[in-house]
């Protein structure tokens, strides 16, 4: 077993250092014009958030690793917490790692599946903190459950994002009628799983930052007003059932941190 435990904390730990490199890395290495920001800017739709959304994953890398370096620890390795999710974030950094050349080769329906892999990974990995309770104390509500919920929200609106995108790589016009109820179908379709995710997992405070980080660019950038408002709806919403479970909840601060 302590075999398997090493295997696993080790692979959680190179894959968390692959996706920041190729992360950061393949701004360096890349030419602007294909850059992720660029194949994004061309396939504008009214959910695509506004640019400056996009630097949390800075934050997103840093937690990671900071996650990747606690689980390595010799005396974290075969808790149960870990052996639990492990695996679950070894594929979601393995997704997000894949990410970045495939939407770099323009084939974003491809790279969309990809994105709903890694909200899947991360999803599994969050709901099993439920299995294995509240937190053991402070260092694994910073070090565990936060970035892996911090994570989830951003990758859950971003994913939302990437079928608006997705859709006008495939010919669906920037503006007007069809845009416009993609882009509401597709919010209401986050309201729906963010409402699910912090009505039932721990450690909702990250979720909500991200994913209402996100929102809020969303409302920034686009240039529908049924967009922007239903935006703001949704964030308030996810704020709002957060806020109840933790004011009614035995232990808010599993609620809100794990």
């Amino acid at each position: 077993m302590a075999d398997r435990d090493l295997l696993r904390s080790t692979a959680v730990a190179v894959t968390a250092v692959a996706q920041a490199v190729v992360g950061l890395g393949s701004q360096l290495v890349v030419d602007a014009q294909n850059s992720t920001g660029a194949i994004s800017e061309e396939n504008r739709s009214p959910v695509t958030p506004a640019g400056y959304a996009f630097s949390v994953w800075g934050l997103i890398y840093l937690a990671c690793l900071v996650l990747a370096g606690h689980q390595l620890r010799r005396d974290q390795r075969g808790r149960e917490v870990h052996r639990r999710t492990g695996w679950w974030l070894v594929g979601a950094f393995a997704a997000s790692t894949l990410w970045i050349p495939v939407f770099a080769t323009r084939t974003l329906w491809l790279a969309q599946v990809v994105i709903l892999l890694l909200v899947g990974c991360l999803a599994m990995a969050a709901r099993a903190f439920r299995r294995t309770g509240p937190a053991a104390g402070l260092h694994e509500r910073l070090a565990v459950r936060l970035p892996v919920t911090l994570y989830l929200g951003w990758a859950t609106v971003a994913a939302v994002a990437g079928f608006g995108t997705t859709a006008r790589s495939l010919g669906l016009p920037e503006r007007g009628g069809a845009a416009t109820a993609l882009s509401v179908v597709l919010l209401l379709a986050a309201a729906v799983g963010s409402v699910i995710a912090v009505g039932r997992l721990l450690a909702g405070a990250g979720f909500a930052l991200t994913a209402g980080w996100a929102l809020v660019a969303v409302a920034v950038a686009t240039e529908t007003g049924a967009v922007r408002v239903l935006a703001v709806l949704v964030l308030l919403a996810i704020l709002a059932v957060l806020g109840i479970r933790a004011a009614t909840s035995r232990r808010p601060g599993s609620v809100l941190f794990g």
